[in-house]
């Protein structure tokens, strides 16, 4: 017999899918979100920096770019830099992503950011798999949001894999619960392959810096780039929102089995 809901778990089933008080910025202004928006006041700054100075940027990456092309196997180096930040996972994949479409264009520079972070995570799977299961499962006995997720990729497998690495929710995340809850390599790197053009937009980004510095972009490109863009970040933002959706449906299966769980001991 599984033991009625507890006032806890009662309070959890009836939280909404998204908690709308995260967007209040007086929770933000605790001490321990500091680091958060330091980072995000870091990035921010960058893409600003980035937007007024393209032309700058362009002329000092020039001979930069010139001699990357010319070095034998010189697309290799953004590979293994998109490699070693992926342990642990650092910030400043974007911007590598962004100087490959600066250097190397569309199509050859999202070959690059798509081999380096296709290999990454890779990587990141076996490592999750392999050091860090056991903590995986302790996470998943204490952290509900992990154990709904946990959950809704056991029951759904390749489908919940792949909508989750379209969305909103950080790659390396999605990863570490993929390697932790009996996602298959196979699968995993299927979902993962079917999701890198999630990084054509980063590329394009870097391309469009290169051809406004040199003055080449016309007002359609714009137009096509910006599409591409909020397209981009909407097919995230819907993904995710999905996502959480099934978690939150998961959500009394989770708590009925975390119940049951402490019946039997």
């Amino acid at each position: 017999r599984t033991p009625s809901p507890t006032p806890s778990d009662i309070e959890e089933m009836n939280k909404p899918v998204i908690d709308w008080r995260m967007f209040d910025p007086r929770r933000w202004l605790h001490r321990k979100y500091l680091p958060y928006l330091i980072l995000l006041g870091l990035i921010l700054t960058l893409v600003i920096l980035m937007s007024v100075y393209d032309k700058q940027i362009v002329k000092w990456m020039t001979p930069v770019s010139k001699k990357l092309k010319a070095l034998p196997g010189g697309w290799a180096i953004p590979i293994g830099i998109l490699f070693v930040i992926s342990f642990p996972p650092l910030f400043g994949h974007e911007i590598i992503g962004i100087l490959c479409g600066v250097i190397w264009g569309l199509w050859v520079g999202f070959g690059i950011v798509a081999a380096g972070t296709f290999l990454g995570e890779v990587g990141n799977y076996y490592a999750f798999k392999s050091i860090c299961s056991s903590h995986g499962r302790k996470l998943e006995q204490n952290n509900l949001s992990y154990a709904c997720l946990a959950h809704i990729v056991r029951e759904g497998g390749f489908w919940i894999a792949l909508v989750a690495r379209f969305s909103a929710i950080p790659g390396h995340f999605t990863t570490a619960v993929f390697s932790t809850c009996g996602l298959g390599i196979i699968l995993f790197s299927i979902a993962a392959i079917l999701s890198l053009p999630k990084q054509l937009t980063v590329v394009y980004v870097g391309v469009l810096i290169e051809e406004a510095g040199n003055g080449t972009v016309s007002g359609r490109e714009k137009l096509i780039s910006d599409i591409v863009l909020v397209a981009s970040v909407l097919i995230t933002i819907v993904a995710a929102w999905w996502i959480y959706d099934q978690m939150a449906k998961a959500k009394p299966e989770v708590l009925r089995n975390r119940r049951r769980a402490r019946a039997r001991k």
